[in-house]
């Protein structure tokens, strides 16, 4: 079994990336699922945001309001750290159970006599550097754009100014400086059809990578 990394930085289009590499066959973990699970109404985790950040970060029916708490977050440095305290331990715990769901199901199949020799599990995660995961996964795949097409995508999808925009990138390490530590790189500024492309020569590369394993 083969686990790759993918990660990049907000608005990188990991998610465009993880959906592409799922059609070719590929099973995936996403944290960002993860963290979206982990603060459903009613849940301990969520309960732990509202204790430490108040009230005012949820809405009327009791749901998280992402966009107050990350407005709050990424203007304070010491309240991003609280926030990572209380998700971070729980995202990690829940990636590390999937995985090992993943290796149970293929000893299965291997006893079966149905295993597959080409089983690629990618996991993604926002934050493979920042949290220090890099030894969760075997191979590192990071999605890149240039910051100026980052800081339009953010404006774009999120309403923010240049400045709320630029601020929530800081929070991260850069994409430049987390490219020399990827095994592949993907243009996440392509075309549908060009993307899907390069993800499939990635993808070939990955398969070729695990049967020599």
């Amino acid at each position: 079994m083969l686990i790759v990394g993918l990660t990049g930085g907000i608005s990188s289009g990991k998610s465009t990336v993880l959906r592409i590499f799922r059609k070719f066959g590929s099973k995936t973990i996403a944290a960002d699922e993860i963290a979206h699970q982990l603060t459903k109404p009613g849940t301990r985790v969520l309960k732990e945001i509202a204790k430490e950040f108040g009230e005012e970060v949820l809405n009327r029916n009791k749901t998280l309001n992402r966009r107050r708490l990350a407005g709050i977050i990424f203007g304070d440095g010491q309240k991003r750290k609280s926030l990572n305290a209380i998700m971070h331990p729980e995202i990690i715990a829940e990636i590390e159970r999937r995985i090992r769901q993943f290796e149970k199901q293929i000893k299965r199949s291997e006893l079966r006599g149905s295993g597959r020799k080409k089983n690629i599990l990618v996991v993604d995660i926002p934050l493979l550097f920042e949290a220090k995961l890099g030894y969760l996964v075997d191979k590192i795949v990071i999605v890149y754009v240039p910051q100026k097409i980052q800081i339009e995508r953010l404006r774009r999808d999120n309403n923010l100014t240049v400045r709320e925009a630029r601020t929530r990138l800081n929070a991260q390490i850069p994409l430049y400086k987390k490219k020399k530590y990827a095994n592949y790189i993907i243009n996440g500024n392509l075309s549908p059809l060009s993307l899907q492309k390069q993800v499939k020569s990635v993808w070939k590369e990955l398969l070729s990578s695990c049967q020599s394993r």
